[in-house]
């Protein structure tokens, strides 16, 4: 079974948002002062600059320097929730999930889906690549309306066994020409971490990244299976 990864501490270091926007209205403010001072230094004693434009321009600085710190604290409460949600998710670790994404984890040498078709097909076809492309498995799926489970036994179109980690799936069903079929694909995986990287909390199924949102059922792992 895959080694254990709970919470990547990364995001933590990296700069918000909104403090580079603090950082550059800051930058903004000291040439605008700059410029200021130049101009009040070298204008014209009879002809005084009026100051409603540049204390207007002041007042814009001030407002957006207010928005920038409520941005901020905005950020803060999110990641302070994201964080309380990802403790709230440790739990989850060890089970098993099925979830509604195109992404299915090779985990000790098995992968597992569901495809659901809505209307019998004229033909089936299943596709399994990895995340440059490469094609590892083609073959023809049912083509029955409902649900139909495959097991991939990590194999390529060549026979040889490919690393665990996570794979695209495509199911593409063929209709006839007065019925047309479309497809649903349900992955399985064992929960190995959670991942809040760029400041969403996600599970980590072998190293396949699955929203909270597209979790359809978390259940307890079978007795000596890794799924």
């Amino acid at each position: 079974m895959a080694e254990t990864n709970l919470i990547d501490p990364a995001v933590a270091a990296a700069q918000t948002r909104s403090q580079k926007s603090g950082v550059s209205l800051a930058a903004d403010l000291d040439s605008f002062l700059l410029l200021l001072t130049t101009q009040l230094k070298h204008q014209d004693p009879l002809s005084p600059l009026e100051p409603t434009e540049f204390t207007g321009q002041l007042v814009q600085f001030a407002s957006v320097e207010q928005q920038i710190a409520t941005n901020d604290h905005m950020e803060q409460l999110v990641n302070i929730q994201n964080a309380s949600l990802a403790s709230s998710i440790i739990g989850f670790v060890g089970t098993d999930v099925e979830a509604e994404v195109n992404q299915v984890p090779l985990q000790d040498g098995e992968a597992n889906f569901t495809y659901t078709l809505s209307n019998n097909a004229k033909n089936v076809v299943l596709t399994i690549s990895d995340d440059k492309g490469n094609i590892m498995l083609t073959k023809a799926g049912e083509r029955t309306a409902g649900d139909h489970e495959f097991v991939w036994d990590g194999k390529n179109v060549n026979g040889q066994t490919v690393p665990d980690g996570g794979y695209h799936v495509s199911v593409t069903p063929i209709g006839f020409t007065d019925s047309p079929v479309t497809a649903k694909v349900k992955v399985r995986g064992h929960v190995t971490g959670v991942n809040m990287e760029n400041g969403n909390t996600m599970i980590d199924a072998g190293g396949v990244m699955i929203p909270l949102d597209k979790i359809l059922s978390i259940k307890e792992p079978k007795t000596g299976l890794g799924l």
